[in-house]
């Protein structure tokens, strides 16, 4: 019996020093910061700018249409592991619009530490300096990847936005790390549950949804559940046979992306 209270203890103490260890380290589980590039941002250096947030200086660039007065306003928001320096070289040749793809805090050469608090707030630091400075047709998109869906649901909230594209979306991170780590608390744990369901059903705004048929990180059901409750139109888009991190190479990724943009 002893023996036997002995192991009970020391799985419960295993237990909760796992427990500890996750809720000290979950940035690191859920941000990577990624450097750019260093061809790309050469590439990408006509196009450089930056916003000045309260606390930190976001490092970016805007990269206008053919014709920028004439097109819609794109604010891009990044997957958690994304180098957005590649994905803006060679997005304007994919799609016509005025993208804006700023660095979240500790990406590039951006200031600061990513939060969920940090990257919500500066989101709409980077719209209310852009929107009045960029050219556009006064059309305002939010395009988000994974993570940055959640960001760019939030702008969405926050902000005067014509349509959103999302791309492997989740409902909130809570009910992905539930999925993944069903033994854990995980309530109880999570600093940043990114919770973009309970905001969905205020947005009356068109939504493009991209989903991959083998997203393992983010499964479909997540997308499925997130445009189920959105306010708005939601026009659905299962890429077969595309995973998480290859959605974007597939060539069935950027043609509903262009319809939407011409729609608007």
């Amino acid at each position: 019996m002893k023996h036997m209270t002995n192991l009970l203890l020391f799985a419960l103490f295993a237990y909760a020093g796992l427990c500890v260890l996750v809720f000290l380290l979950q940035e690191r589980l859920l941000f990577f910061p990624r450097s750019p590039d260093p061809q790309a941002t050469v590439r990408l250096q006509p196009w450089q700018r930056s916003v000045a947030t309260q606390d930190a200086t976001l490092s970016g660039w805007l990269i206008p249409a053919r014709e920028p007065g004439g097109a819609p306003l794109v604010f891009y928001f990044g997957g958690n592991a994304e180098d957005i320096s590649a994905t803006a070289s060679d997005v304007s040749a994919r799609a016509d619009a005025n993208f804006i793809f700023m660095n979240y805090r500790g990406y590039g050469e951006s200031e600061g530490k990513p939060s969920q608090a940090a990257l919500l707030a500066d989101a709409v630091s980077i719209y209310d300096d852009m929107v009045v400075s960029a050219p556009h047709n006064g059309k305002r998109v939010v395009f988000g990847r994974s993570l940055g869906s959640g960001v760019g649901i939030h702008l969405a909230s926050r902000r005067k936005i014509d349509a959103a594209v999302l791309v492997t979306p989740f409902d909130s991170v809570r009910n992905v790390a539930r999925r993944h780590f069903p033994w854990l608390p995980v309530s109880l744990l999570l600093r940043h549950p990114f919770d973009s369901l309970s905001l969905a059903p205020k947005l009356k705004i068109p939504a493009l949804f991209l989903l991959a048929e083998r997203d393992i990180v983010v499964p479909p059901a997540h997308s499925h559940t997130l445009a189920g409750k959105w306010g708005g139109s939601a026009r659905v888009v299962m890429i077969k046979g595309a995973g998480h991190n290859t959605i974007g190479w597939e060539r069935e990724f950027w043609e509903p992306i262009r319809e939407l943009l011409t729609s608007i």
